[in-house]
């Protein structure tokens, strides 16, 4: 059959044929189903007009005769969508999208749909809505399968009424109506019924439907005139070149017994008429990770070997593959919490050195002193160090009771020991000071014993004291009294929360108004009896109801979150996977995210996400606890030792699948180099080494544990068995040994730095412990 301008004729039969079959199809409509429609019948007349005309004259019907002359319906363009093609109706529980008619399509089903006699068109269901389909979605990513599992399959539907239906029994035809045309020999009603509707169909899944190039075969079955070599070629450039049709690649013209027959791979999927729904399923995709390849053996390009033995094949075949949850589930939870970190400590200065403020501020002695406030600078865009530590950070003097920070609490208590109030002449303010600091001019330091204040403690006068605004004869809760009495020592004494309320006590320390109370400055608890003024200025705690330093606990202001249960013992070992999930700025934690949306997403398809988050975590936690011992005061977050230790599963997937890569030694040198470059990295400050390095090597460790492997033979797989033991055995060994180091016995390392941060200028590895300076 081939198509042209003005319709459709057929090879062998010309258009004597192809209008006796009009005519005799238009018959059988109108006595099957009743009275056809005046348009109908002007077509019969017309048509026994023209057979008439055909048998009176000598001259032969011309091959082709225009649409127009034979008083056929006006050609439709298939390709203008208009509404004949959104809307839908069903037919048999199914949707069909209703077509205009064409010369090539018209037939027993362009006129079974009029409404002539019985037959009446069926009911058009209303387009779904969005919110419809998008429940009908979300129904199925709950229930784990696709948009398209559990639909009804996509029926066939074709141009030309199926053979069944017109052979259908109890069918009364008259003796004059020439079933020739209907009742052909089986493969002639094939034929016709392969030519599907291209035009009137869409592909599955909103796309163009795959077919093969159209076929030039042999039929000795079918006989008719040849096809001429001009008509051929004009049928391969009439035919559209999308919407499942290909243009013909074929060289010679066939030969004189010819049959043009064109085969469509259907699919299932999407309709004419719906909408194209969303494709959920992508955002979970399972594509298939292949062991020892991935991603990152791509960019490596690692290759298997041309023949693998069928066993090894067969293990590879059979691996899991896995969804990355684990991988979608840290990386919103590092998102969500740098949002909200940098939201609500707001970003300290950007760059690699220190940054210095300046200001005249208010001290305890009454007068205006310039300060010089000096803090390191961020080069991640995000929080100071003091505003990470508070949010969980890795920082030892936290974790564990630091000596050096000890000693320096102790120093200061003794001399807190030795102070007293020292009470201005006129009585305008007073404040808790060392002998050395209070002007023997212009104030009075109010010392016990030698000051006639001093109250008795047994019978004999205190040792120790006064200390401003605190006495144990004024102070009513807590009160003391026999058996509680407050001792010698003023920094056991508590912290006064009720006094007497008289005005005049006629004790000096107790009848001035205090300028100086306690704040905590510092990473270290560095702490301060100064004015509030100050201490916001150097961005300190404050205690308004303390007096002394010895009354509050500053390592538990700088630490933040949980209390300590000792106050005087440090105990927040959490910090060592807490800070996995915390980064010190916007680009370090677009860093973190890109690193696990491509390696550790791609590794989590293989392993698993129980599998993989173990090394995750314990490869941080390991990278974290050797960071603490060598680098005990600086303020570490993020997840560099978890990101080394899947660094180091490549390397293991890498030894693992050794005997099956075509160039195995290429991909370890392309890794190394990449490893490498990292490490020179964690040169820069802010970037510590110590969890990379220990991070890798808990993570080699882990991943011989837990990552799945294939086995080349019973003696492999016995040997990987006990690698897996020994692994196991060496990662808790390591892991025993850092706890012990930090826990139990402490060691300083002054040069250790030098192997996390290189000082290219003076101040470029500067300590991130906080700094005060007078001009």
């Amino acid at each position: 059959m081939v198509q042209g301008n003005g319709g459709l004729v057929w090879c062998g039969s010309g258009r004597d044929a192809t209008q006796r079959w009009q005519r005799k199809s238009i018959r059988h409509c109108s006595l099957r189903y009743g009275k056809l429609k005046p348009h109908a019948m002007r077509d019969i007349d017309l048509s026994s007009q023209d057979n008439l005309s055909l048998t009176s004259t000598e001259t032969p019907p011309p091959l082709y005769v225009p649409a127009s002359q034979r008083g056929m319906q006006k050609i439709v363009d298939p390709l203008a969508r208009g509404r004949a093609f959104r809307m839908v109706e069903e037919v048999d529980g199914h949707s069909v999208p209703q077509t205009p008619a064409t010369p090539g399509g018209t037939s027993l089903c362009s006129f079974t749909s009029s409404r002539s006699g019985a037959a009446r068109l069926p009911r058009r269901r209303k387009r779904e809505s969005v919110a419809k389909m998008s429940f009908r979605a979300a129904s199925a990513l709950v229930k784990g399968r696709s948009l398209r599992d559990g639909t009804v399959h996509r029926t066939q539907r074709r141009s030309f009424t199926p053979s069944l239906f017109l052979e259908e029994e109890g069918v009364e035809m008259p003796e004059e109506l020439d079933t020739s045309f209907f009742t052909r020999d089986r493969s002639a009603r094939e034929e016709l019924s392969s030519f599907a509707d291209e035009v009137f169909e869409s592909p599955a899944d909103g796309v163009a439907r795959e077919t093969e190039p159209l076929r030039v075969a042999e039929d000795s079955d079918l006989t008719g005139s040849a096809l001429d070599k001009s008509e051929l070629e004009r049928s391969h450039q009439m035919m559209p070149l999308e919407r499942g049709w290909r243009k013909s690649r074929e060289g010679p013209p066939p030969p004189p017994k010819v049959r043009l027959r064109q085969e469509v791979v259907s699919l299932e999927g999407q309709r004419r008429g719906q909408r194209i729904a969303l494709p959920v399923k992508k955002l979970f995709a399972r594509e298939k990770r292949p062991y020892g390849l991935g991603m990152v053996g791509k960019l490596t390009n690692r290759t298997y070997h041309k023949r693998i033995d069928s066993y090894v094949k067969r293990q590879i075949e059979d691996m899991d593959d896995h969804r990355p949850f684990f991988t979608y589930w840290i990386t919103f939870v590092h998102l969500l919490i740098t949002i909200l970190a940098v939201c609500i400590y707001g970003v300290a200065p950007v760059g690699f050195s220190q940054h210095e403020t300046v200001d005249s501020v208010l001290r305890n002695k009454g007068v205006y002193e310039n300060v010089k406030f000096v803090q390191q600078e961020n080069f991640w865009i995000g929080p100071s160090s003091e505003a990470l530590i508070h949010l969980g950070a890795k920082f030892s003097p936290c974790m564990r009771q630091d000596q050096q920070v000890h000693r320096l609490i102790q120093a200061k208590r003794a001399r807190e020991r030795d102070s007293a109030c020292c009470v201005r002449n006129d009585r305008s303010g007073c404040v808790q000071t060392a002998p050395e600091e209070c002007s023997t001019t212009l104030a009075v330091w109010v010392k016990w014993p030698a000051h006639p204040s001093a109250p008795l403690l047994g019978g004999k006068p205190r040792q120790h004291g006064s200390v401003c605004h605190q006495d144990p004869r004024i102070c009513l809760e807590p009160a003391s009294v026999s058996p509680h009495e407050w001792p010698d020592d003023i920094t056991k004494w508590p912290i006064c929360t009720r006094h007497s309320t008289a005005n005049h006590t006629n004790l000096p320390h107790m009848d001035c108004a205090i300028t100086g109370r306690p704040c905590c400055i510092g990473t270290k608890g560095r702490c301060e009896i100064t004015s509030r003024e100050y201490c916001d200025f150097m961005k300190g705690y404050f205690h308004e109801e303390a007096t002394l330093c010895s009354q509050v606990h500053c390592m538990d202001d700088v630490c933040g979150l949980l209390p300590f249960l000792n106050p005087e013992i440090p105990d927040q070992f959490y910090r060592l996977w807490l800070s996995l999930f915390l980064h010190a700025g916007i680009l370090h934690c677009l860093v973190s995210v890109g690193f696990q949306m491509t390696i550790l997403r791609d590794l989590e398809k293989l392993a698993g996400w129980l599998r993989i988050s173990i090394i995750y975590i314990l490869s941080g936690i390991t990278g974290n606890l050797a960071s603490a011992i060598f680098l005990p005061y600086r303020a570490e977050v993020g997840p560099a030792g978890s990101q080394f230790g899947i660094l180091a599963c490549l390397f293991v997937e890498l030894f693992q699948s050794w005997q099956i890569l075509a160039q195995p030694c290429r991909a370890f040198a392309k890794l190394l180099c990449v490893v490498l470059l990292l490490f020179a990295f964690g040169l820069l400050p802010w970037i510590d080494n110590f969890a990379h390095a220990f991070g890798f090597i808990s993570g080699l460790l882990l991943s011989f544990a837990f990552l799945p492997y294939i086995s080349f033979g019973r003696a492999d797989m016995y040997r990987k068995r006990c690698q897996i033991l020994a692994s196991l055995a060496a990662f808790l060994a390591l892991l025993s040994g850092l706890a012990v180091l930090f826990y139990v016995r402490p060691f300083k390392c002054d040069w250790c730095e030098l192997l996390t941060c290189i000082p290219f200028t003076d101040k470029f590895c500067e300590k991130y412990d906080l700094n005060a300076h007078l001009h």
